[in-house]
């Protein structure tokens, strides 16, 4: 009992020595505001909450959500390939590429991968 205690004692008073050794050395400056002002995706904080929000940032964010799924998608089908039938495993990897093929060929009629103002 007597040496867990003791164990316990060292292991507090090492922690807290490091603290104080780690608060001493460290820099601090006041010039750093920017570091602990918020940051929430590209928009200042201290602006007005009822800013516009920008359609196209949100489409562009979809697209990158479809994209990320669909690549999801693509990686089960290598280790499938050697486990299944040759045939069924080609006909469901081509029909998965044409989905993916024909979702991308009308976002680019849409032209939702052009940056507009």
């Amino acid at each position: 009992m007597l040496n867990v205690s003791f164990m316990l004692f060292t292991s507090f008073t090492i922690a807290l020595l490091l603290i104080v050794i780690s608060s001493i050395v460290s820099k601090k400056s006041i010039n750093w505001r920017e570091k602990w002002s918020p940051f929430e995706c590209g928009f200042n904080f201290f602006n007005s909450a009822r800013i516009p929000f920008s359609m196209r940032f949100f489409l562009i964010a979809i697209i990158f959500i479809i994209f990320d799924v669909e690549i999801a998608l693509l990686i089960p089908l290598i280790p499938t390939f050697l486990k299944s039938n040759t045939m069924k495993w080609f006909i469901s990897s081509v029909l998965l590429m044409t989905v993916i093929i024909l979702g991308t060929l009308l976002e680019w009629k849409e032209m939702s991968f052009e940056w507009k103002n």
